[in-house]
């Protein structure tokens, strides 16, 4: 699908009840579904949709990245989400935002920031605690999947970022069961 058909669709579902998949092909043909709730210059917002129906996190995830948008909706999806009735997230930001920015935003409403960082056709989530987010670089320190911290601080450049992801089951499960990050220990 060419770009402009990918940002026409996105436009056209930005705060409609109605859910959409993106394909990343980049990412071999990576699927997500869900609502579009904010659209940038460069990213998109969707509150996505786990195991199917059960609204999770917020994701954003780079423009130029995506390669198909279609409609998923179904009247099924809409009896399940009624039912389960959790509500929608709400994410707004200005339009022309920067990658920085929306990992401002992000590590301003999580506990723990997962930034995705995109490498030769992998996306390698990063989950950890936003340290610093300096001019051209991000540092940030990794929890493991066990709730154990990493020794190191990693740096990355902002247009490393492919996605960047806000809560959901699994991260907000760390940020309450995984072990005190040490860096919250020196900043007391």
């Amino acid at each position: 699908m060419k770009p402009q058909k990918v940002l026409k669709r996105l436009k056209r579902s930005v705060g409609i009840s109605r859910i959409v998949r993106v394909e990343r092909d980049v990412y071999d043909g990576e699927r997500t579904e869900g609502y579009a709730l904010a659209l940038t210059d460069e990213w998109v917002a969707m509150h996505v949709l786990a195991d199917g129906v059960h609204l999770d996190g917020v994701v954003l995830m780079r423009l130029r990245d995506i390669s198909s948008v279609r409609d998923a909706h179904s009247d099924y999806l809409d009896r399940a989400l009624a039912s389960l009735g959790a509500p929608r997230a709400v994410f707004d930001c200005p339009s022309d935002v920067t990658t920085r920015e929306l990992v401002l935003i992000a590590a301003a409403l999580h506990p723990l920031s997962a930034l995705a960082l995109g490498d030769e056709g992998e996306e390698q989530l990063m989950i950890g605690r936003l340290l610093k987010a300096g001019k051209r670089r991000a540092h940030h320190r990794f929890v493991h999947p066990d709730g154990t911290w990493d020794d190191e601080i990693d740096r990355w450049k902002y247009d490393q970022v492919a996605s960047i992801h806000i809560g959901g089951r699994y991260i907000d499960a760390l940020a309450v069961f995984g072990d005190p990050c040490p860096d919250d220990a020196t900043s007391t």
